[in-house]
């Protein structure tokens, strides 16, 4: 049976949909059939579906887009009903700072990993410094490290 990824995540400048688009290709060199949605288009049933949930924010003040924010309160219905404990997750963002980008993947794990009880693939962060050649391969990497874990 073939295993569904999803993978969220909400963009201003562009950064964070590149790195949902490679983390994809890397999952799916695995056999894994991925998802890609905005936050925005995103639902409930869509995170409850799923097999593996990957979410993705640009990092606003070390923290996460309002849009990726809402999603995670309004998931609170599905905590209850522990829906999400047990799939494999994983978190990414864009910042301009690797410690700020750090506490932004710090609360996206807190949110999904320890609250919801995913099992979350340590984040990943792209910073303003880094070039488009190794932020696509750490991207590929991270997916085809979330996919081995959705596999196994």
């Amino acid at each position: 049976m073939t295993k569904r990824l999803l993978i969220v995540y909400y963009t201003g400048s562009g950064n964070t949909k590149r790195m949902a688009e490679e983390i994809s290709r890397g999952a799916e060199q695995l056999g894994v059939a991925v998802e890609v949605k905005r936050v925005e288009e995103c639902t409930l049933e869509d995170l409850a579906g799923a097999d593996g949930i990957v979410i993705g924010s640009p990092t606003y003040f070390s923290n996460v887009a309002w849009q990726v924010k809402k999603l995670i309160d309004e998931s609170i219905t599905l905590y209850r009903g522990r829906q999400l404990k047990g799939k494999i997750g994983g978190c990414f963002t864009s910042s301009g700072t690797r410690r700020d980008g750090e506490d932004c993947v710090r609360m996206l794990e807190l949110a999904f990993g320890f609250h919801h009880g995913v099992k979350i693939v340590p984040g990943i962060v792209r910073t303003s410094r880094d070039g488009e050649k190794e932020v696509s391969e750490m991207c590929q990497r991270y997916g085809m490290e979330i996919a081995k874990e959705l596999l196994s």
